[in-house]
């Protein structure tokens, strides 16, 4: 039996069977809801999913003419959206607690891939659909621009919220604890850390909600009210932490290391080419 849950625990759910395959999908969309690399997928039968608490909790935001996505009101964690009837449940593994390390797996629309992300896996990759599935529907491929020059900008799917920062960050990291990948609903959080004095905030400031774990002295998380993307937060004083995911451009830098690779999830990779550190570096 696999467990899944959002950040607060409000919205909860048990899958009796293992996943029929996953799909890494790197489109626009993915990033921006989720805020990280690349958001997996598992697919299941409908008939596996039992809901524990929370199905009347679940938010909708429709992104698309062709479909839907769902987080929680709370904290923004993506989950899986109730009664799907298209004969299969795609679920936002980052939630999902259970061992599904070997299970098939491929890699959807690298060809909108982040540009300061590096694939470290050999799953078979496709730049959009893999032949043979249904490609009639589109995907948002659109670069937004900053709205100030030497800056790098971020916004949320609907263009509700959007901030930007001038300069270089300070820090790049990709955090794959059990809170992170619950946060970002993904199989790790890649993180962006500016000051405070860097960072500004163009609309939307005030559709954001905060939510901070009340067990954890800085983890929380922050998103767009509407649709669930999640965007920059102040982690402390004087320091802004945004979701990579949620950047509309290259910010200049890369990863310069994994952290909590202790806590990795079983199905990801870790890109071996920089620093890995089983817990928070000291």
């Amino acid at each position: 039996m696999l467990s899944g849950s959002c950040l607060c625990g409000d919205i909860v759910y048990e899958l009796n069977s293992d996943a029929k395959m996953l799909m890494h999908c790197h489109c626009s969309m993915c990033r921006k809801l989720h805020g990280s690399a690349f958001a997996t997928f598992g697919v299941f039968d409908p008939q596996a999913v039992h809901w524990i608490k929370g199905a009347d909790q679940v938010n909708r935001y429709r992104s698309s003419e062709y479909g839907s996505r769902s987080f929680c009101g709370k904290c923004g964690s993506v989950v899986p959206a109730p009664g799907q009837t298209d004969g299969f449940a795609y679920i936002p593994m980052g939630n999902v607690t259970g061992d599904q390390a070997d299970i098939e797996a491929l890699h959807l629309f690298v060809g909108s891939k982040a540009p300061w992300h590096a694939i470290a896996d050999d799953h078979e990759q496709h730049e959009e659909w893999p032949p043979g599935w249904d490609n009639s529907i589109q995907v948002e491929s659109e670069a937004r621009e900053p709205n100030s020059a030497n800056c790098t900008s971020g916004s949320c799917l609907c263009r509700a919220v959007l901030f930007e920062y001038e300069g270089d960050p300070d820090r790049m990291m990709n955090c794959h604890c059990s809170r992170c990948r619950r946060q970002m609903s993904a199989g790790y959080g890649t993180f962006v850390f500016v000051s405070s004095d860097q960072f500004h905030w163009i609309a939307g400031e005030t559709e954001v909600v905060n939510y901070k774990m009340p067990e954890a002295r800085v983890k929380g998380t922050a998103f767009c009210r509407h649709c669930g993307s999640l965007v920059a937060r102040e982690r402390d004083a004087g320091s802004m932490q945004i979701p990579a995911g949620s950047l509309d451009s290259d910010p200049g830098m890369r990863p310069i290391a994994n952290i909590f690779t202790d806590s990795r999830a079983p199905w990801i990779t870790l890109d071996e080419s920089i620093a890995c550190f089983s817990e928070y570096p000291t």
